[in-house]
């Protein structure tokens, strides 16, 4: 599905997702990173390039590139997907990272753009994520967000191995979003997150280059699919700082 919107703040960009982000995301991906996904593995430029086309002709998914403001470069992919504008529904889903960036602020900081544009530009009530019920890690994450866990979806989709697996729901619902909203600023605004650090000051907004204060491990969404299963988790080690920076713009 065609969409021209583009979410921007805390140092990243979500552009739609297009052929040419083709070479960038190919390079990324190998069957280790994708065996959180449900979707087959999409093998060089011309499997990404099929991975695509299909994300951008689902009915109800607005795809995006996930790119560093600072540096330019496409660090991942992300979609809203399945979204009834009757119901007021949508899920968060098709997301994997580049490895470079795991354990850092990329993930909170797409999942706050994606749910701000959900909850108050698309006026869902209701956003849902889904995860691998094996991954731990994962549903703590996604639980780290303010989201709620409704319960198993037992058999709800099939492995990588060919067995089935049951992935787990969550949701966040609008009523809950202005808590979510300030939790989620409160991690990934780099001033704030690392001001204790090195004692205040104007420092600048280094994308993808500021870890998480956290050794909590990204979510794998399989909504229809998401990287990152064996992710290992990282502390905070503090920003490193490249390039000329800029204050991060006021929110909302």
């Amino acid at each position: 599905m065609e969409h021209d919107r583009t979410l921007s703040g805390h140092g990243f960009r979500l552009e739609p997702l297009t052929q040419k982000h083709v070479g960038d995301l190919a390079r990324m991906v190998d069957a280790d990173l994708w065996s959180g996904m449900s979707t087959p593995l999409p093998e060089g430029e011309v499997g990404m390039m099929n991975y695509i086309e299909d994300s951008r002709s689902l009915e109800g998914c607005y795809p995006f590139a996930v790119v560093d403001a600072i540096s330019a470069e496409v660090r991942g992919s992300t979609a809203l997907v399945a979204h009834d504008p009757v119901a007021r529904r949508v899920e968060i889903g098709r997301t994997f990272y580049d490895r470079a960036v795991w354990g850092r602020l990329i993930n909170p900081a797409a999942k706050f753009l994606l749910l701000e544009h959900a909850f108050e530009d698309l006026g869902v009530f209701r956003v849902a994520m889904r995860a691998d019920a094996r991954n731990s890690r994962s549903l703590a994450a996604i639980e780290r967000l303010g989201a709620t866990r409704e319960g198993t979806l037992r058999g709800f989709r099939d492995g990588p191995d060919g067995t089935r697996v049951d992935s787990v729901m969550f949701s966040i619902l609008a009523p809950e979003w202005p808590g979510v909203r300030e939790r989620l600023i409160a991690r990934i605004d780099p001033l704030r997150a690392i001001e204790g650090q090195l004692g205040g000051g104007q420092l600048a907004a280094v994308g993808a280059s500021v870890g998480e204060p956290s050794s909590v491990d990204e979510p794998v969404l399989d909504v229809p699919g998401a990287a990152g299963a064996g992710m290992a988790s990282r502390r905070w080690r503090g920003p490193r700082l490249r390039g000329k920076g800029r204050r991060p713009r006021p929110q909302r």
